[in-house]
């Protein structure tokens, strides 16, 4: 982690018979955009015919600055997450053509929006330890950061944002596979009352284009409002790293 993207491959698979070059014409002009205000060139790309549409990028870059390792925790570390959960969620009720228009637009601009300038916040902040929080949920990145090292990490549940159509599609009883198995490969690692147990499962939920998760040493003089304020973007305290309880993770109500 740290790194800055120089130069990406476009890769596409794409049903011809049963969506249209004109949508495909708009996925690579989305595609486009971001790279361009990533500051990453394409350089070229492949495609195949496939039943199922799929898109993304093979990136190169360089560092020349930190490279950020995920299993870096320190005790007294404070924790900070730079985007909202529940992609997961909203997305499986929009499979399912129950998302309203205002649902899609949210999750839409939290996916599309780069970590870059989050990066730079942890690095302001001196961030120890870094990941970004993908297909395994905030509860299966976070205990992937803690391995076999000697510290837990608290994690205060009112601290933790949530996209408000999230919570309220997850309590009608939306909630995709692939979270539901997040869950339950995080539960003995995971200490919590049955009481919260609503919530921890929202912790477990898959994203697609998630925040970073970082710890940054707790004696920081630094400003974090105004260091957020300057590069425009929001940042949540969600925990703090302590020593080893008997697991890994403490799921908390409030601190």
């Amino acid at each position: 982690m740290g790194g800055t993207p120089v130069s990406s491959l476009q890769l596409v698979s794409w049903p011809r018979d049963d969506l249209s070059f004109e949508i495909l014409s708009e996925v690579l002009k989305g595609g486009l955009e971001i790279m361009q205000s990533a500051g990453c060139n394409i350089i070229g790309g492949h495609s195949i015919d496939d039943k199922e549409p799929k898109y993304g990028f093979a990136v190169t870059g360089i560092i020349n600055e930190v490279i950020y390792k995920k299993r870096n925790l320190q005790v007294g570390d404070k924790l900070f997450l730079t985007k909202p959960l529940g992609s997961g969620i909203i997305s499986s009720a929009i499979k399912k053509n129950i998302a309203s228009e205002k649902a899609i637009s949210e999750v839409t601009k939290v996916m599309s929006t780069l970590n870059d300038k989050a990066l730079e916040v942890a690095k302001e902040l001196n961030a120890n330890a870094i990941t970004d929080v993908t297909g395994f949920g905030l509860l299966g990145h976070l205990i992937e950061m803690v391995g076999d090292s000697s510290v837990t990490v608290n994690i205060y549940l009112e601290n933790v944002p949530v996209i408000e159509f999230a919570k309220e599609y997850f309590n009608n009883g939306i909630y995709p596979s692939g979270s539901k198995r997040n869950f339950d490969a995080a539960r003995e690692n995971t200490n919590y009352d049955i009481d919260q147990e609503h919530f921890v499962k929202i912790l477990s939920d898959a994203q697609t284009s998630g925040g970073l998760l970082f710890s940054a040493p707790s004696d920081n003089s630094i400003n974090i409002d105004d260091i957020c304020k300057r590069f425009g973007v929001k940042i949540w305290e969600i925990g703090d790293i302590v020593s080893r309880y008997k697991n890994k993770v403490n799921i908390i109500n409030s601190k």
